[in-house]
């Protein structure tokens, strides 16, 4: 279809128009999608001419929030929509699918209606006092309260990794010449930072970024720690540099060589995550077991021994890494049966709700009468349907849908 200005007669564009009925369409309202040739001048020219008009640009988030609004989803799929478009990673994009395919809002629901089924119970110890026998009741409602209060901790619990989906940052500190900038080449695969015997070679930080195991992983090789009349002037406003930036890293990993006595007061950063114990190619796997064990011994810190020359153990450093971010006992498999919270609003919802029904079985293991108890279960259902959209507040989609990207 021609797109033609009537003011001039001026044509604009050729264009594909799509009508788009609804209830079925994307927002849930009748819909006309335009389709032009690319090029940012030509389709500012389309939007020029559609607002001249009378039409007006969307809001950040506009169609989204009316599907939400129209029933067409709900709030979790909707702020999965902008983590699709933001994702960064194939892990963040395959979490922000599931969740936009209603993942997360199932297992919200589920944990709803056990709620629902928890507060029926404490409504029939009401109507029915006489009929229920009191024992078997409270422990019976005892055990719902903490069984349903540890789903809903198990799934807050994946907010650890959920929220690094898209980006986690890794630091090499540690003393001069102990390998970071080598350690560092090898994970890039190119080298990036120079190398060299002379101290100081690396200034402030280098930083590459990686996709590990389906993450995006920020590498950063830091200047070398030393005494600080060693240093230049430069080399110490390097090193202001590099604490700043690891002071906001996810992981650090202390790098030191096992050449030397491998003795180093940690004076870059403090919260060392793993040990690299690196250059084990330098010494016979006797001494490099009997170093790294009076390392871990003295540290307290688990040490993975290294050789950025020869490749070994890099990956088991790689592993040690992401089981960090991981947390303990975390699996390299997908977190919380296939769906990780990603939104502080979730994670923020999720404790809530676990809260409300600690507090509910602290006050029925007191001995306080049913409709005490059931106002804590009615806090965790008002918590959770926050993340799905069941209670909401309009300032809560204001803030939600200005994080989108104008109009989508």
């Amino acid at each position: 279809m021609a797109l033609v200005d009537p003011d001039d007669g001026r044509r604009v564009e050729d264009a594909m128009v799509c009508l788009m009925p609804g209830p079925h369409s994307y927002t849930g309202e009748d819909v006309v999608e335009v389709y032009g040739h690319g090029g940012a001048r030509n389709l500012q020219a389309v939007i020029g001419l559609f607002l001249r008009l009378g039409a007006r640009q969307a809001e950040p988030g506009e169609f989204t929030r009316r599907a939400f609004v129209n029933g067409r989803m709900d709030l979790s799929q909707a702020e999965a929509v902008a983590e699709v478009i933001s994702a960064r990673s194939e892990r963040a994009l395959r979490n922000a699918q599931a969740v936009l395919a209603g993942e997360l809002g199932r297992r919200v629901r589920e944990l709803r209606g056990q709620l629902v089924e928890l507060a029926a119970e404490l409504e029939a110890c009401l109507d029915f006092a006489e009929e229920v026998d009191a024992v078997i009741s409270v422990g019976k409602l005892r055990q719902m309260q903490v069984e349903v209060r540890q789903r809903i901790v198990a799934l807050a619990q994946t907010y650890r990794l959920g929220s690094r989906l898209n980006g986690v940052s890794v630091a090499l500190v540690g003393p001069v010449n102990s390998g970071k900038s080598s350690l560092f080449n090898s994970w890039v695969g190119s080298t990036r930072a120079l190398v060299s015997q002379q101290e100081g070679t690396t200034r402030d930080y280098i930083e590459a970024e990686l996709e590990w195991d389906g993450l995006c992983v920020s590498v950063i090789d830091t200047a070398g720690d030393r005494a600080e009349g060693a240093m230049s002037a430069l080399e110490q406003a390097g090193h202001a540099l590099g604490r700043e930036r690891v002071a906001r890293c996810d992981v650090r990993v202390e790098v030191v060589g096992l050449d030397g006595e491998s003795r180093h007061a940690r004076r870059l950063v403090q919260g060392v995550d793993v040990v690299a114990a690196n250059k084990a190619d330098l010494l016979s796997k006797v001494d490099v077991a009997e170093r790294c064990a009076k390392l871990e011994q003295q540290w307290g810190t688990r040490v993975v021994a290294t050789s950025a020359l020869t490749g070994d153990g890099l990956g088991t450093l790689r592993e040690a890494v992401l089981a960090c971010v991981r947390g303990a006992g975390g699996s390299a498999e997908e977190p919380g049966e296939g769906v990780a919270v990603t939104q502080y609003r979730q994670w923020q919802a999720l404790q809530e709700g676990a809260e409300a029904l600690q507090r509910g079985v602290k006050v029925l293991g007191d001995g306080a009468p049913a409709e005490i108890v059931v106002e804590h279960v009615r806090e965790a259902l008002e918590a959770l349907g926050r993340i799905t959209g069941e209670t909401y507040t309009e300032d809560v989609l204001d803030v939600v849908f200005s994080k989108f990207c104008v109009g989508k």
